[in-house]
């Protein structure tokens, strides 16, 4: 048994990230959740909307934002044809990560197809000790068997992503840049919107999945569905931190401090409005209401307004920037 202790619960409820900033940190590093966030952009991300948003939506993988953030990886592959073997690779590969010192990215280990944080094990019991993003993680370490991970490995086809120690170095002003630029890509991404008169669902990215959460609650008689508890859990938690990181950033490029300022007040209001949001739209409020649709309708409009309005400022400070 070996279980490394200190590793406090997300700061943010997020899907793939969050598990990693606790890694890193746990291992020297002291990136605020803003920070982490805005560089790995989820910050300003929002799709769909369904079920499955907040884990697709990305601007990067994992992995790629740990290479990133100047650190190495293992990934633990899944095969489906031999599924102890599996598991074995699995459980070897983290219980060495730990009696190492450094905790491991696990899929599906407490949460439902997330990446979530193993911060301990017992061979006698053949559990897993950490983190995940579901409230109940807030406070001690997660226990669920270790076996868990195969129940949803096929959807990835990793089991595992074992961090390796690196130089930890981040090239700020690149990922800063980076991070404003995709931002504004993700927001005016098109796609599907040519399909929206089918008749069939599609998928939407960045603005266009916002104006449509807001008209769907405009209709009386529309549905809360688990996408809609899901996202409104996942982003107002994580748009939250886009005005931290923006501020945060400015002073850094005086050429467009003032429009980074702006944006990040603008951020800060949607991040306000998403909250009002949560309890309208979480798991435990109605399926139906009409008087909830009305005003979650009105709130949601209100929020994509100061989205679509800081990125439209983000794209002339991502242009002020690049110019000089």
């Amino acid at each position: 048994m070996k279980i490394l202790n200190g590793i406090p619960g997300y700061a943010v409820y997020e899907t793939n990230f969050e598990a990693a900033r606790l890694a890193l940190n746990f291992l020297g590093e002291n990136y605020s959740a803003s920070y982490f966030h805005g560089i790995a952009g989820t910050a300003f991300r929002i799709g769909g909307i369904c079920p499955c948003a907040p884990t697709c939506t990305l601007s990067m993988n994992v992995t790629d934002l740990i290479k990133l953030f100047g650190y190495n990886y293992e990934e633990i592959t899944y095969d489906d044809a031999n599924k102890e073997g599996s598991l074995a690779k699995l459980v070897n590969a983290v219980r060495e990560s730990i009696d190492g010192g450094v905790p491991a990215l696990v899929w599906n280990a407490f949460t439902q197809c997330e990446w979530d944080l193993v911060t301990g094990y017992d061979e006698n019991e053949k559990v897993f000790y950490g983190r995940g993003a579901y409230p109940m993680y807030s406070g001690d370490y997660g226990k669920n068997p270790w076996n868990k991970s195969l129940e949803q490995a096929g959807l990835t086809g990793l089991t595992a992503i074992i961090i390796k120690r690196g130089d930890g170095r981040l090239d700020k002003k690149a990922a800063e840049i980076a991070a404003v630029k995709e931002a504004v890509r993700h927001a005016n991404d098109s796609e599907n919107t040519d399909k929206l008169c089918g008749g069939k669902w599609v998928f939407l990215q960045g603005k266009a999945a916002y104006q449509r959460w807001a008209d769907d609650f405009s209709k009386p008689e529309y549905k809360r569905g688990m996408g809609d508890a899901y996202c409104i859990g996942v982003y107002s938690s994580c748009h939250a931190q886009a005005g931290l990181f923006l501020s945060g950033i400015a002073p850094d490029y005086p050429e467009a401090s003032a429009l980074l300022t702006e944006a990040a007040e603008l951020f800060d209001k949607e991040a306000e409005k998403l909250g009002k949001l949560k309890p309208l739209l979480d798991w435990n409020s109605p399926e139906t209401d009409v008087k909830r649709n009305e005003s979650a309708a009105v709130l949601l409009r209100e929020a994509a307004e100061y989205y679509a309005t800081a990125i439209d400022l983000l794209s002339t400070a991502a242009d002020t920037i690049q110019t000089k």
